[in-house]
Order: C-alpha cells, then structure tokens, then sequence
C-alpha cells in the first residue's frame, strides 16, 4: 500500500513539475517481423498512449531489420543517433557489436534502454529491461526436460546466435542447474539457426539425422527455432518420440501445441515487456527515476513500481519483469501474443 501511494504522489508531482515537452523515442528489436518482437511493440504502444492521458506526450517510433542482421542495426541505430531522438529502446542482435554504437548514442545525450537482450558492456546502456533472470529461464527449461522425458535426458539445442548473449546466459544456467540438480542429463549439442526459420529447421533436421535414436529432446530458447524443432520432429514422424520444448509466444507455436509436439513450453509477456521498457526510456528521458534509501525506482504504469537493481547476475542497473510463465494445451488459448 504503502510503496501504491509513493507512486501515485510521485507521478502526480513529477508531472507538474516537469516540462510536458514530448520525447522521442525510438524502439529497435532484433528484427521486425517476428511475432514477439511485434508483441513488444504492442506493448510499448498501450504504454504512450497510457502516458498520453497523463499528459506525458510521447512520438513514438519502431524499426529494425526486417530480418536478424547486426550490420544492419547498427546502420539504423546509427541513423537514428543523427535525429537526435531522448531515448532508444534496443535489443541486440549481437553483445558485444552493438557496444559501440550504443556508447555512441549516450555520448550524444540519448538514453538507452536494452530489453528482452543486453548488450557486452554495460557502461553502453542506461538501464537493460531483463524479461526474467537468465538463472531462471534456464531452471526452468531443465524442469519441463526433466518433467517430460525424465531425469536422465539427452538434449539438444538450437539457439539463436553464437554471440546472442540472452541465449547464451540462458544455456550457461541450463549447463549449471543440470551439473547441480540432473548430472545423468547430458547437451548433446548446440546448433543454430540465427533467428531465420529455414537455418532454424535446418539445425532441427541436422541434429535428428545425426542423433536419433540416441536423443530425448531438442531445446530452443527462440520463438524462432522451437516452432521449427516442432516442425522438423513432426516431419520426421518422431511425434512423442522427442520431447520438444524452448521459448516462444503462444501464437507462434499454438498449432505444434495442439497436434501434441510440444507439450510445455515457457515465455513470458513480451507485451508486458515492451510496455515496460517504454516506461523506463520515458522515465529515464524526462528524469522521473527517483531514490529513496539509496535505491533508485521507476514507475511502471499498470505493472507497478520497480527497482533498478544495482546488480542482477554480474551485470549492473538492471530491471527484472518477473518469473517465467508456463503454456500447455490447458492455457495456450487465454493468450493472444
């Protein structure tokens, strides 16, 4: 109750002390046309409107690459420095490429936000909006393993990108929990798809031919690549054979759910994330990040008030969405992202 009313008079004050200048903000995902990254986008837009009616105009703007490609980005971003926007919401296709463009634009004035991914060098971002704790999506992918095939489960992944530092932290403390809590579980392999469907069910189909039978479950932590893993299993006939499972939104995989491919998977809002890195660019913009006791919050509209963590697992001013959450055939339809 208490921390309800320090924002609702934080907010109240804020705006009539502030300027109620618009802000530009520019949002970047990895590439355009996936559907999570459209989710976001969603999200981002439910949020300028929200600030909208409290008087808090913000020009809103979405691009990327219509495709994964860090040269690209790069080039927009770079692009998008010269308009010399208040804040920039990216997420990297590549940790440590975007580093430097992004060291750029907040050398010129601009905030920068990362979500869903982060970026090498902190010192190159204001604040990284983390959907959930990269210890905790790996816990979790190893559990729907563990729960669907069984404790001594052979794995394969299929990730995005060698150098896409989400995926990779998230394999990190797949290989870590499993060491600790299902040492008999053993990764095969890690393939990857690059975020592009036909190298995602490439990957799938290699790693089927090299390994089955001597495989339990293939593991993408990509809404591009599970769907494909799904695709390449039922292709292959090997429905119930090999358990698949990953990250994606419903909308992606719903079809794979409901034939029986994919049993379990996990994800969580990338609408409630997009909604939530808006707020932080807007807040970090306008200077609406306030202390109290040392620790430094921001307000989240419908979401609530949230900390910027000093530290989340070695990296610094970070922003935690919450838990991972868990779709089967019992809950896929309640969701539309």
């Amino acid at each position: 109750m208490f921390k309800r009313v320090l924002f609702l008079t934080f907010l109240f004050f804020s705006i009539l002390a502030l300027a109620i200048d618009p802000v530009k903000i520019f949002m970047v995902p990895k590439f355009t046309g996936a559907p999570y990254f459209v989710a976001t986008e969603k999200g981002a837009r439910v949020a300028v409107n929200e600030l909208k009616s409290l008087g808090l105009v913000v020009d809103f703007f979405y691009t990327g690459p219509s495709v994964a490609n860090t040269e690209e980005q790069i080039r927009i971003i770079s692009s998008l420095i010269e308009q010399k926007p208040d804040a920039l919401i990216v997420s990297p296709n590549d940790a440590e490429a975007l580093s430097s463009i992004l060291k750029k634009a907040r050398q010129n004035g601009i905030k920068v936000v990362t979500y869903d991914a982060d970026v090498a060098d902190p010192e190159a971002r204001d604040v990284f909006v983390n959907q959930a704790t990269f210890m905790s999506v790996g816990e979790t992918l190893v559990e729907l393993v563990a729960e669907g095939v069984g404790p001594e489960a052979r794995i394969a992944i299929i990730s995005a990108d060698p150098n896409a530092r989400n995926q990779n932290a998230w394999i990190d403390a797949m290989k870590k929990y499993i060491q600790e809590k299902y040492p008999k579980m053993k990764i095969l392999t890690i393939k990857y798809g690059y975020d592009r469907p036909a190298e995602s069910l490439q990957a799938a189909q290699d790693i089927i031919n090299a390994y089955y039978p001597n495989i339990d479950a293939i593991v993408a932590p990509t809404s591009v690549a599970l769907p494909m893993a799904a695709e390449a299993v039922l292709k292959a006939g090997l429905k119930g054979k090999i358990f698949v499972t990953g990250l994606a939104t419903p909308n992606d995989v719903r079809r794979y759910v409901k034939e029986g491919v994919i049993k379990k998977f996990a994800l969580w809002s990338p609408k409630d994330l997009g909604y939530l890195a808006l707020y932080v660019a807007n807040a970090l913009a306008r200077n609406m990040v306030f202390e109290i006791d040392g620790e430094r919050f921001v307000a989240g509209g419908k979401l609530g008030l949230y900390k910027i963590q000093k530290e989340v697992e070695g990296s610094k001013n970070v922003i935690v969405l919450g838990p991972p959450l868990i779709f089967d055939i019992n809950n896929i339809d309640q969701f539309d992202f």
